[in-house]
Order: structure tokens, then C-alpha cells, then sequence
């Protein structure tokens, strides 16, 4: 009886150690900077690139959610902000839901310059777990998340919005890691659409 237990328990490490092993032959992506996605053009834009400045700011968006699309100016303007800065700004869209066409509508109706990414798979979505559109993201040049959240308190509810924004917590963030202060607040309730 002991020799078949001790025989079980040898077996059950054996296909223990040999699924372990294939999980690691996988080789998914372990941070940002080993991803690559698709921009608009049908190019591979390979997220390392992004250590290159001194920083970068994700925004997650969707062409057809009202927040994304009334923070059209605040994109445009965030994509100056960042040129001066020497901070690269990339927009990108998560999930297969939205057509090439309507996401290249979306960056000419705004005149935005960024890149926008394509993340069909939701790869770069999960590895920052962003849940809504538009949600932020600064990083460092190391791919430290420093800030994620909201872009300002402009929304403060679905369907509802403050007659002047009050808080610019993404740009605030911006210059505070510049300035090597403290993020405060380092975090925000997105208000939104759901990534889908």
C-alpha cells in the first residue's frame, strides 16, 4: 500500500513540474515593455520604445463612449503637453468590438497626432487592468505604473459633468513625477465605459 501512495504522489509532481514547465515555454509578455501592438497604420509598435523618454501616458478609449469623445480637446491638448515634456502619449483601443474605419473616424474627428494602438486580445489592457474608457496611465521609463485613473474631475458621474474642471489629476501627476515630488492622489476611480 505504501509503494502505490509514495508511486500517486511521484506521478501527481511529475505532471505538476511538466505543466509548469509548459506554462513557462509560453513566454507571455511579464511587463509592458515586452509588448508589441498593432497602431492603425497595420505597423508593430513595440512598447519599449516608450523607455526611450522620460516617461509615458496610456489612455485607454472607445470611439463610440460619450466621455472618450468629449475629451477630444483634453486629448489633443495632453498630446501637446506631453511634447514638451519629452513624455510619449498613446491611445489605445482594447478588444475586437470596433472597426479600423470607426477608430481612424474617432482620430481624425479629434485631430489627434498620438499613436493609437490596437489591443484585440486585451493583452496590454490586462497587464495594466484598466476596466474603463477613458482611464490613464503614467509610467515611468522603467514601465513603473505612478498614476492611473481619471484624466480630471470633469465627470464626477455617467451623464454628468462639472461646468469647469477643478482637478487635473493626470496632469498634475505629469508634473509632480517631473519634478520628482510625490503623485498625490497616485490614484482615481475612472468614470466611464466599460472595456468590453
Amino acid at each position: 500500500m505504501k509503494l502505490k501512495h509514495f508511486c500517486l504522489i511521484v506521478f501527481a509532481l511529475l505532471i505538476s513540474c511538466s505543466k509548469s514547465q509548459s506554462k513557462k515555454d509560453q513566454k507571455q509578455p511579464t511587463d509592458i515593455f515586452s509588448l508589441s501592438l498593432n497602431n492603425l497604420e497595420r505597423n508593430q509598435y513595440h512598447l519599449r520604445d516608450l523607455s526611450k523618454s522620460k516617461g509615458s501616458v496610456i489612455i485607454f478609449l472607445q470611439p463610440e463612449c460619450p466621455f472618450c469623445n468629449s475629451y477630444g480637446r483634453t486629448l489633443k491638448l495632453l498630446d501637446s503637453v506631453c511634447m514638451q515634456k519629452e513624455l510619449s502619449l498613446v491611445g489605445v483601443v482594447s478588444g475586437i468590438n470596433y472597426p479600423e474605419a470607426e477608430i481612424k473616424g474617432y482620430v481624425e474627428k479629434h485631430h489627434l497626432r498620438n499613436p493609437m494602438l490596437i489591443d484585440p486580445d486585451f493583452r496590454l489592457q490586462k497587464i495594466l487592468n484598466a476596466t474603463k474608457t477613458p482611464e490613464a496611465f503614467l509610467l515611468n521609463n522603467k514601465g513603473e505604473v505612478l498614476y492611473r485613473g481619471m484624466i480630471d474631475n470633469w465627470g464626477y458621474e455617467i451623464g454628468k459633468v462639472r461646468a469647469h474642471v477643478s482637478e487635473h489629476y493626470l496632469l498634475n501627476a505629469m508634473d509632480a513625477y517631473l519634478q520628482n515630488k510625490p503623485i498625490v492622489p497616485d490614484s482615481t476611480e475612472a468614470i466611464g465605459c466599460y472595456i468590453e
